[in-house]
């Protein structure tokens, strides 16, 4: 089976950009293709589009006042000037878009009047992509957040269980802040996170702000453009130091506000002016899918090249014991790939407990032999497949190869049955072994079909049992039927298969 690596196929969410504010939201629906890299795939898990006439409350709850009523001192802990109510003066929901109004005007011992939401038991999340198309606002002294704190703080207090900014801007709109606050309670806390500023006055236009919240990452991005990262290694909390992913491990909820002044921003000054405002476009989460690499399941008997694990996130399609493609080459992934010497690319540096899913179509029920292309400098190696936790061939056991790039092929067989499954490949090495793995090709034991119309048991030779189930498949637009491999189920099929059956065997 040929394998083609220059032209990789995915599902994408996809946005009409000529109908940026209300475009349906159409998931494994178009296929893009790209030359270079598959990316990940995801779905639309909740949303809101603000086409209402008012704040939509079972996705939102209002806080109002000055932080006192949370148990935060008055300016909501960072000494901010104004107090939030749920005024339509101050937010409202109109023209598809919400908006949040911060006015200068005296309101109960303050001099400045917002507002500011948050999805608290109504809305949590733990992973995925979330983003909000948004205008943002613009002069001295001004701080509008679209942001996330942990739901249940399993850490602790603030912030040793964490707080994820999406977005943050301060003063004039020249600069996006990303931000992670971690490791202890405060005041021992700490931040970390990216800022793009490249000359854009972010005032001036709507612009879409997100993050990919990955177990073992967290990526911003302005405009679909990622101007920053963070592995999970940058992040800590101090009251689970030998867990990986803590804090960020737990569910979150989003926050949207108009903060005025304070410890960040500072105060407004005599050249800001107000009302300013937040207009928010919408509001997105999505989860990511575990699919096929390719767009479709990988036929069975075939070669699968081992770089082609299902599309996917940590601990979902895949597990790799660091965070980052070491090798650099072929896909956007924390699985380490290299350029193998014999074919394309390979899985390198295989450590304990890794391991990759592939989605495969199994043609043929029975017992498969499976070769697979490994190559170890020194230690050799083990590994087995599973589907869903059943060990299908037991632990296989090889040789050093002495070299990185020594192929050597390991034979062992499984029986599979028919139909589309999720194989592993489960690394059973112990710690002080390493691998490299490039393909596997499944064979199907027994007599070998004589043609293709030769697709039902017994094999070797054509018969009614072959008619019938040309038909069943034809009907039922399976593969099989696809005699000319044209992608289409219609009367050239059928007329191959004629001209096949009636050829006979050789």
């Amino acid at each position: 089976m040929e394998m083609v690596h220059s032209r990789n196929c995915y599902d994408t969410p996809y946005e009409n950009p000529m109908m940026h504010t209300k475009a349906p939201i159409l998931i494994a629906a178009a296929v893009f293709c790209s030359p270079t890299l598959a990316q990940d795939a995801w779905q639309l898990q909740w949303s809101d589009e603000f086409d209402g006439t008012s704040l939509n409350t079972d996705n939102w709850s209002y806080q109002t006042g000055t932080g006192t009523a949370y148990g935060l001192p008055a300016g909501w802990g960072n000494n901010e000037l104004q107090y939030y109510t749920d005024s339509t003066d101050n937010i409202a929901v109109s023209d598809g878009t919400l908006k949040i109004n911060a006015i200068e005007q005296r309101f109960n011992g303050r001099d400045y009047t917002s507002a500011r939401i948050r999805s608290l038991y109504k809305q949590d999340f733990l992973y995925g992509r979330f983003e909000a198309r948004m205008k943002i606002p613009s002069t001295p002294g001004i701080w509008p957040a679209f942001w996330m704190l942990p739901t249940n703080s399993p850490y602790g207090t603030w912030a040793s269980s964490g707080e994820i900014d999406i977005m943050e801007s301060v003063n004039y709109a020249d600069r996006i802040h990303g931000t992670l606050h971690f490791g202890n309670n405060w005041p021992n806390n700490t931040s970390d996170g990216p800022r793009l500023q490249d000359g854009t006055d972010f005032s001036q236009g709507f612009h879409t702000y997100r993050i990919d919240w990955d177990p073992d990452r967290i990526t911003w991005y302005v405009d679909g453009v990622s101007y920053g990262s963070r592995p999970n290694s940058s992040w800590f909390s101090s009251a689970a130091p030998s867990n990986p992913s803590a804090p960020f491990d737990t569910e979150f909820h989003l926050l949207l506000n108009v903060a005025v002044g304070g410890n960040f921003p500072g105060n407004p000054d005599g050249s800001s002016t107000f009302p300013q405002t937040l207009e928010v476009d919408y509001v997105r989460v999505y989860e990511r899918v575990q699919l096929p690499y390719s767009g479709q399941a990988h036929p069975v008997p075939g070669t699968i090249q081992a770089e082609d694990f299902d599309l996917g996130a940590q601990n979902q399609s895949y597990y790799d014991c660091d965070a980052t493609n070491t090798g650099g080459e072929y896909r956007e992934t924390g699985v380490d790939i290299e350029v193998a010497s014999e074919e394309g690319y390979n899985i390198s540096d295989m450590c304990q407990g890794e391991w990759l899913e592939y989605t495969v179509d199994v043609q043929t029920a029975g017992t498969y032999t499976l070769e697979t292309r490994v190559a170890s400098d020194r230690t050799g190696g083990a590994f087995r497949i599973e589907r869903d936790g059943q060990d299908l061939t037991g632990t296989v056991f090889f040789l050093a190869t002495f070299g990185w790039q020594n192929w050597s092929t390991v034979t062992t067989s499984l029986d599979l049955e028919a139909g589309e499954q999720v194989l592993r490949f489960v690394n059973m090495g112990v710690a002080d072994t390493q691998y490299n793995v490039n393909s596997f090709t499944f064979t199907l034991d027994g007599p070998t079909p004589c043609s293709e119309a030769d697709i039902a048991e017994p094999f070797g030779e054509l018969n009614f049992f072959d008619v019938s189930a040309f038909l069943s498949a034809y009907s039922a637009q399976d593969n099989a039927a696809d005699i000319n491999n044209d992608g289409s189920f219609n009367f050239f099929d059928v007329s191959e298969f004629l001209t096949i059956y009636n050829a006979g065997c050789p």
